[in-house]
């Protein structure tokens, strides 16, 4: 299985591999948007996982650009967010994504957004 990254926190990226190495999961990571748009288009990633808050083109402007593409339409997608979602974020938006995961997470929080959807 392979998932992508998009954070703007390297230190989370290389941590995220460590944490998921050895358990058949390959973790690709991109420092912002753009970089993360054109690995998920290169990848083809089974899962994105997807910082709210980065600098640039912020996570939700991400997801709306990953979802516009045909091929990666249908990747399940988190959002990472060091707060929970709240009421005040647009339905439209959280309609675009399978989870979310708030900061600092577990292994087990990444492996538990996987079997919602994957039989892993």
């Amino acid at each position: 299985m392979k998932i992508l990254i998009i954070d703007d926190d390297e230190d989370l990226i290389v941590s995220t591999k460590i944490l998921l190495n050895g358990n058949g999961i390959e973790v690709i990571g991109a420092i912002n948007g753009e970089e993360g748009i054109k690995k998920a288009l290169e990848e083809k990633p089974d899962y994105i996982f997807i910082d709210i808050d980065m600098p640039g083109m912020d996570g939700w402007e991400t997801l709306k650009k990953i979802k516009s593409h045909e091929e990666l339409k249908n990747i399940p997608v988190a959002m990472l967010t060091a707060t929970s979602l709240s009421d005040s974020i647009d339905r439209e938006e959280i309609e675009g994504i399978n989870d979310y995961i708030t900061k600092p997470f577990t292994r087990e929080d990444i492996i538990e957004c996987l079997r919602q959807v994957y039989d892993f």
